[in-house]
C-alpha cells in the first residue's frame, strides 16, 4: 500500500522529478521516498560547494535524502 510503502530513486533529475510526482499522486508520503542524489557530486569531499543543495552538501550529508528533506529546494531537479 502507497501509504506505508517506501520507494528509492536514482537517475537524471527529470526522470526522478516525473517518477517522485507520480508516487505522490499514489498516495507516497514525503519522507517514504528516497532520491540518490550522487550526480551533482564533484569533489566528494564537501570542498568545492558544486553539490551542495541548501543546507546540505550531497557529498557529505548524502547522496541519499528523503523528498521531505529537499522538497523545497528550488535547485532539486537542476541537472
Amino acid at each position: 500500500h502507497a501509504e506505508d510503502g517506501v520507494a528509492v530513486m536514482c537517475g537524471p533529475p527529470v526522470m526522478m522529478k516525473f517518477g517522485t510526482d507520480a508516487l505522490l499522486k499514489r498516495g507516497y508520503q514525503p519522507e517514504n521516498i528516497y532520491l540518490s542524489m550522487e550526480r551533482n557530486m564533484s569533489c566528494g569531499i564537501g570542498q568545492c560547494g558544486h553539490c551542495r543543495l541548501g543546507r546540505y552538501y550531497i557529498c557529505k550529508d548524502g547522496p541519499v535524502f528523503s523528498y521531505d528533506e529537499i522538497q523545497n529546494n528550488p535547485r532539486l531537479w537542476d541537472d
